[in-house]
């Protein structure tokens, strides 16, 4: 892997062939990148999610779980996602509790940020940035995107 400094996350580069690219590679154990983001990617410096609004601002992050009837079904965990769609939305479910739990007693050895989740768990590339978006006016944010529908938006 390597850091690009114009977008700021890392990328996947083959140094014989000098292929670069946002996804891994095929072949890539979902398991042993899932440890090595967690290890060398951070979330640290994403707002948590109890932050108020500041200057009519809010910092908004998700954390996406694809299914194998998404418009793409792939993400730089997994080069084909084979899940359904209910297991997509169990999955969600399930880092919603630990969510919760995290956000009720952050020493909660059952609970986990969302910032932490999203770093090994997201189908986006926002994953290498804790599930961050970037902040949004509050008046400019349209109600399909809207953080407030953000975690069980399931598509």
């Amino acid at each position: 892997m390597r850091h690009s400094n114009s977008k700021n996350l890392p990328y996947y580069f083959h140094p014989a062939t000098k292929d670069s690219r946002w996804e891994p590679p095929a072949g890539t154990d979902p398991e042993k990148l899932k440890d090595f983001m967690a290890a060398h990617h951070s979330s640290r410096g994403v707002a948590p999610a109890k932050t108020a609004p500041q200057d009519g601002k809010i910092r908004c992050a998700h954390l996406l779980v694809k299914h194998r009837d998404s418009r793409r079904p792939a993400s730089w965990r997994e080069p084909k996602i084979t899940r359904s769609k209910d297991e997509a939305i169990a999955s969600i479910q399930q880092y919603e509790e630990q969510i919760k739990k995290y956000e009720a007693n952050a020493d909660d050895p059952e609970g986990k940020s969302l910032s932490d989740l999203a770093t090994t768990e997201s189908d986006c590339s926002s994953a290498r940035k804790g599930g961050d978006l970037w902040v949004f006016r509050v008046a400019s944010v349209a109600p399909s995107n809207s953080c407030v529908q953000g975690l069980l938006w399931a598509r």
